[in-house]
């Protein structure tokens, strides 16, 4: 299969036309045509139908758009890695980082490893663990620091470097702190602040609940703000989810509230990709880490 072939279908899929992904290649459109069909005559496949307005992949074109989009981030990472061979840790390192992560650890990391490596500049991502893991995959970042979720995922690395505990959280007076032991199916009678249903915290906390044979609460308030849930919770009989390091560290006025049945840890660490390799810059930056360890919590 030749790479400029498949390097043009992307183009092709990516803007839904043959006239646009020509103009963006900076190449004639019957040459990309013709790429474009000799890359299906050897799959002996048809990879797109006309629409009355561009293009649209078939159920084969999406299959190989999938591969092909894999491909183009480890190339982008053998260029990279090739490149950081001969410069050293120089160049950007794009790091992305969880919520306490980015307040605590990094800034004092990153600032340090700007004045002992002036060549590498750093670009930082913060967000919940799902959002980052995919800007990961999708070559966007080079290295993350968060929440590691609970089985590996191929084509990334993973270095654990801390365990925290999750617990329901509230204000100091909530009610429920009356109960001796208050049960998952008494916070059911409050409404929950919570992050999107696609950050692993939140599905950790249906998970807990269906063990119990109860159906997880709705969210009433759903933020990705750690400050915003705490200051919902503050000022009201509310309930959430969190780590009690971010909750240390992030979420003032904000207790545990130990409701047994909703309880676990979790371990945080850093990812990569493993076509990626480690470059000196992400040496570098990942030593700089475990120097720090001791010091950091989890996401």
């Amino acid at each position: 299969m030749d790479l400029d072939h498949l390097r043009y279908f992307s183009a092709v899929a990516r803007h839904g036309s043959f006239g646009a992904a020509a103009r963006a290649l900076r190449i004639t459109q019957p040459g990309l045509t013709k790429a474009v069909r000799r890359l299906e005559a050897s799959l002996e496949r048809t990879l797109f139908v006309r629409l009355p307005r561009g293009v649209a992949l078939t159920a084969e074109g999406e299959a190989l758009q999938r591969h092909a989009n894999v491909i183009e981030v480890q190339l982008r990472d053998a260029r990279e890695e090739v490149r950081a061979l001969t410069r050293g840790a120089a160049g950007c390192l794009k790091i992305g980082a969880g919520p306490s992560w980015l307040s605590r650890a990094l800034p004092g990391i990153v600032t340090e490893m700007s004045r002992e490596y002036p060549g590498l500049d750093f670009r930082l991502s913060g967000g919940f663990d799902r959002g980052l893991i995919e800007a990961l995959q999708a070559g966007d970042l080079d290295l993350v620091v968060s929440a590691l979720p609970d089985r590996s995922l191929a084509g990334l690395q993973s270095i654990p470097l801390t365990t925290d505990t999750i617990t329901v959280v509230a204000r100091r007076n909530h009610p429920l702190r009356a109960k001796r032991r208050p049960q998952p199916s008494s916070t059911l009678a409050y409404s929950w602040a919570l992050p999107g249903r696609d950050v692993l915290l939140r599905q950790r906390l249906e998970a807990l609940f269906r063990v119990a044979g109860l159906e997880p609460p709705a969210a009433k308030i759903e933020s990705d703000s750690i400050s915003f849930i705490a200051a919902a919770l503050r000022t009201s009989d509310m309930l959430s989810f969190a780590t009690s390091q971010v909750l240390r560290r992030e979420m003032g006025g904000v207790t545990p509230l130990h409701v047994p049945g909703l309880v676990m840890t979790r371990s945080a660490g850093i990812l990569y990709r493993s076509s990626a390799g480690v470059t000196p810059a992400m040496r570098a930056l990942i030593e700089a880490i475990k120097t720090h360890a001791n010091e950091l919590g989890a996401n």
